[in-house]
């Protein structure tokens, strides 16, 4: 069979692959990329070997691959077995063929409970809903808080732009952007502001365990974490240079009681994307601020994240906007009851729970 299960001996192959053809680029693939493969895909705390990735193979080559992750999440204390997808890349002299429905299909056959990715583009989604993955309106609801407001409409203007062109765009514009960002702050209020003070730490392994077993008590679906798995996760996260810096910082109140934190890349000048930002229900809106706070304090222009289906009235109030672009999220399942949990928001899911957080360095 052409489809087959991806071993460490493919790693060359696939890195090669994934080099040249999920964003063309030239030259070697660099070692951080191997080291990365192999990490992400046989040395991480979530390998299960009743679910591995898959490759397409033809002639000796390896023209396709498909990875997959589990993760253990909890339905109401019953554990089950989620499989993300992740890093679909096809040689384009092999995306005519079957190489794709082939790869699709041995994932589809796994026995996983759930089936999730929330990093389709629109190609792969469109390859996703063909096979019965169903887009989740809940989980793909992206929100976007300006911080300089002058530079992200730059930013946003120059999208479409060649990189030079951007670039001299940007070095044109700049002296409007400084007269924007300077007043736009006492133009543009978000929600009132907290009376409740804030205290700031560096974010530790041990807050974040302990929030997970306070905050998902409302939800029915909720992934499991451990020391090892979180330790693990963030040092992988803390790889993506192209993202920028990972910054953690967890909030306690006047009292010294944990009321939240925040997980986000900082790039200076760029956007912020923030993989995680929890808090207790009558302070979230208040950690929100302190997040946006300390992300113009690190000269990011705006941050983007996916909402909290249940808090996107806190996210409005503190003067965000909501898109549904940002990287599809789809799922699949043959217990009807998780995908109407999925679809009713009722899973405690974040892009640290998925397959946005396992993004291999470029």
């Amino acid at each position: 069979m052409p489809v087959r299960e991806f071993v460490r001996s493919d790693v060359p192959q696939v890195v090669e692959l994934y080099w040249k053809h999920m964003s063309p680029r030239t030259g070697e693939a660099p070692a951080v990329l191997h080291n990365s493969f192999t990490d992400l895909y046989f040395c991480n705390p979530m390998l299960d070997i009743r679910a591995p990735s898959f490759v397409y193979e033809a002639s000796g080559e390896v023209l396709g691959f498909f990875g997959v992750t589990t993760r253990r999440m909890c339905l109401s204390g019953e554990v089950i077995r989620v499989g993300l997808a992740g890093n679909f890349v096809i040689h384009p002299k092999a995306r005519s063929g079957v190489a794709a429905p082939g790869l699709l299909g041995a994932y589809m056959a796994s026995n996983h409970d759930l089936l999730m990715t929330d990093s389709a583009n629109d190609i792969s989604r469109y390859l996703f809903q063909r096979v019965g993955f169903k887009t989740v309106p809940a989980l793909n609801i992206h929100w976007a808080r300006p911080l300089q407001s002058g530079e992200y409409g730059v930013y946003a203007m120059s999208r479409g732009m060649s990189s030079k062109a951007a670039a001299a765009f940007r070095l044109v514009t700049k002296p409007l952007c400084a007269v924007v960002d300077s007043v736009s702050p006492k133009i543009v209020r978000s929600g009132p502001v907290s009376k409740t003070p804030l205290f700031a730490e560096d974010l530790s392994i041990e807050t974040m365990l302990h929030g997970f077993t306070a905050y998902h008590k409302s939800y029915t679906l909720w992934p499991e974490y451990d020391a090892e798995l979180l330790q693990w996760l963030l040092q992988f996260m803390r790889r993506n240079k192209k993202r920028g810096t990972l910054r953690g910082v967890g909030l306690r109140d006047e009292s010294g009681k944990s009321v939240g934190w925040y997980l986000y890349y900082v790039r200076r000048g760029a956007i912020g994307e923030v993989a995680q930002v929890y808090g207790t229900p009558d302070l979230f809106k208040a950690v929100l601020e302190h997040l946006f706070h300390d992300a113009r304090e690190q000269g990011v222009i705006a941050l983007h994240g996916v909402a909290d289906y249940r808090k996107i009235p806190d996210f409005s109030d503190q003067g965000c906007f909501f898109t549904c672009r940002g990287g599809w999220t789809l799922a699949h399942s043959r217990r009807s009851e998780l995908l109407d949990i999925l679809e009713r928001g009722n899973a405690f899911l974040s892009r640290l729970d998925g397959e946005w957080c396992l993004n291999l360095p470029q």
